[in-house]
């Protein structure tokens, strides 16, 4: 039995400042209290902009009545994706465990929100009185969020109030991201030919940082030509040029006020159950209040807020500098480690060393008893068998890197005994496209949140790669039987000794498939020899008999044993080579090139040898590796070559796509 009171705080990604600041405001909380939390980066539901977003989700099927006693939910992140209705059903599927929302407030659910029509007023009517800005942009987003709507809302209300006229056209989508801001903001500009507003007000600050950007490309100064706004007050507000006029929504607050309500449910107290957290507007350079030169002096804005000294933004980079240099040169050497296919054996007895190195003292690498292939689901039901296949704790003195110990991951996420306290922990999934492999629960040490979101990334690959490499090696093994049996049997092409058409594509397909299987990327190759009809017409089809077998030879010592190499018929070759990527084609396509150069040179023939080449790419996210398919894509790049040696050839392309067809 626990002694203390653990809650879960289910937030999108660890990267967010946002997310940074309700895992500090709810900490702050519960350290208070003598309470327990558990960190889970759980994405987004129904992302769109992730291909496997949803593998993130599968951590929350640790959220169990035997696990947590209550929940915190950044709810306000989803509802771009899902709607309200969507929401609520998904909350409540965790009762009995008791929920808070941060973000949108549902009639019964306990919820915490931020009120932002007063500071929302405060920031536009601002704009207007103080600066004279009255054709005033709009930067939101689409969407089902509560505080995007409340946000537009208090903003035309306050337009509406001031009896300035909104025109609908500047209107911006951006996204919530800098980049779709700034996407939008060139789409404006070639649509418009002009930005036609005198301010914009951005419904965040990652999409007001890329306004100013994108103002400073185009030579509008702000805020003398166009005032820019954001929404969040984030740290960068206070260092970018100008300084960002935004809205602090006292993020930690909210955060503090949902584990106080969610503490209050827990023990059975009296509480509210809905907590509005009051914003409030702050003004800096990017509006006009605080002069440009403030930053380089003692100063304060028109609020009496103190603004960041140069010096101490010069302290500031310089310290940070070297901080995040030595991290992730770290980073980078983990990454070279993983390159290397090594044995499950050989990686577990690595990772707490790995680990360690990131400053990390305690984790538990847990993983299923099978992968498991998921697709996007709603609700993740954990297997019944897992092994904690590597975990330290150096608060409990705890160590193991030997045999695994079995549990039920359904019961429990993690064996007692090994951590002297979940507190502070995080938990997320790791995988690799759709396998889901385990889970990693960690406490992060002193290093940016952020890289230990890129350290588990890291560690996904290498174990995936790692439980792959020798059910590949195995496949390997008999897909090498499987060819030399071909190579008795009639699937060779007598003139070459490569594999015929028949040979290729059975061969060809079971590589593929192993590639599959192993999340390899590679190439196939098309090519055919330059000028084989007028070899045989001049010089006989002796001669071009001659030619294609030395074609032959010279495609055998360019490319390795492991490729596979067929003679589909006529002077049609094809290659498969697992492992390559594109951009070692030209790398090939010299080589071969120097070889023909080569024979030509010495073989005291009358013709010209020469060899055209396409390719094509398959890679792990596609869902199958279709051999017919690959070779069509590299059949029309090979036609593309020949059109680029003979522009004449544009007649033969066109037959060729209408074969195709």
């Amino acid at each position: 039995m626990r002694l203390k009171k653990r809650v879960a705080l289910l937030i999108d990604y660890v990267e967010t400042e946002y997310s940074q600041r309700l895992v500090r405001g709810t900490s702050d909380y519960l350290s208070k209290h003598n309470a327990e939390l558990v960190v889970f980066p759980a994405g987004t539901i129904n992302a769109v902009n992730f291909s496997y977003n949803y593998q993130y989700l599968a951590v929350a099927s640790h959220i169990t009545p035997q696990n947590v006693d209550g929940i915190i939910f950044m709810t306000g992140s989803h509802l771009n994706n899902v709607t309200p209705e969507y929401m609520h059903s998904y909350l409540k599927s965790f009762e009995p465990v008791p929920v808070v929302s941060i973000g949108y407030k549902f009639d019964d659910i306990p919820s915490v929100v931020s009120s932002c029509a007063g500071s929302m007023y405060e920031l536009v009517s601002h704009i207007i009185t103080t600066h004279g800005r009255r054709k005033i942009a709009l930067m939101g987003v689409e969407g089902n969020s509560q505080e995007v709507s409340d946000r537009k809302s208090a903003f035309l209300n306050t337009l509406k109030q001031f009896r300035v006229e909104f025109d609908p056209s500047r209107e911006i989508y951006g996204g919530f991201t800098y980049d779709t801001a700034r996407s939008a903001l060139r789409s404006y500009l070639r649509k418009k030919g002009q930005f036609d507003f005198d301010a914009i007000v951005a419904l965040n600050d990652e999409m007001a940082f890329a306004c100013l950007d994108i103002f400073k490309e185009n030579g509008i100064s702000v805020p003398e030509d166009i005032v820019v706004t954001g929404f969040d007050d984030e740290i960068r507000s206070s260092y970018v040029t100008p300084t960002l006029s935004t809205v602090n929504q006292n993020v930690e607050q909210q955060a503090y006020s949902a584990a106080e309500i969610l503490l209050n449910i827990i023990e059975g107290k009296d509480t509210v159950l809905s907590v509005s957290v009051p914003s409030e507007a702050v003004f800096r350079q990017s509006c006009g209040c605080v002069p440009p030169g403030a930053h380089e002096c003692e100063g304060i804005d028109v609020r009496g807020k103190s603004v960041v000294t140069n010096s101490e933004l010069k302290v500031f980079d310089i310290s940070q500098w070297y901080d995040n240099r030595n991290q992730f040169v770290q980073v980078i050497q983990l990454f070279s480690d993983i390159q290397v296919d090594i044995s499950i054996d050989v990686l577990r007895s690595r990772i707490k060393s790995d680990l360690s190195g990131f400053g990390i003292k305690s984790a538990a690498v847990c993983l299923f008893s099978k992968p498991v292939e998921t697709d996007r689901f709603e609700y993740f039901p954990l297997p019944p068998g897992a092994n904690v296949f590597c975990a330290f704790d150096k608060d409990n003195c705890f160590s193991l890197t030997g045999d695994s110990i079995v549990f039920d991951p359904r019961k429990t996420m993690v064996p007692e005994g090994i951590f002297a306290s979940l507190d502070g922990m995080y938990v997320c999934s790791l995988y690799r496209a759709s396998v889901l492999y385990g889970y990693i629960i960690y406490r992060p040490g002193s290093y940016d949140i952020t890289v230990y979101s890129m350290v588990c990334k890291l560690l996904s690959s290498s174990i995936a790669s790692a439980v792959s490499v020798s059910a590949a090696r195995q496949r390997q093994s008999k897909l090498q039987k499987e060819y030399d049996a071909a190579c008795a049997v009639s699937v060779t092409d007598d003139m070459t000794g490569l594999l015929n058409r028949r040979g290729f594509m059975s061969l060809g397909t079971k590589a593929l498939e192993n590639a599959f299987l192993s999340g390899t990327s590679g190439l196939v190759l098309f090519g055919d020899m330059d000028g084989l009809k007028k070899i045989n017409d001049t010089y006989g089809h002796s001669a071009g008999d001659r030619a294609i077998k030395a074609e032959a030879r010279i495609l055998k010592e360019a490319f390795r044993s492991s490729d596979i190499l067929g003679r589909l018929g006529g002077d049609e070759f094809a290659i498969i080579a697992s492992g390559l990527g594109e951009e070692r084609f030209q790398e090939i396509k010299t080589t071969l090139d120097s070889k023909c150069e080569e024979y030509n040179r010495t073989s005291g023939e009358p013709y010209v040898l020469s060899l055209s080449m396409g390719y094509s790419v398959f890679h792990p996210l596609m869902r199958e590796y279709d051999i017919k398919i690959l070779l069509e894509l590299a059949d029309e790049a090979l036609y593309e070559e020949k059109n680029h040696k003979n522009p004449s050839a544009v007649n033969s392309l066109i037959e060729h796509f209408f074969k195709l067809s």
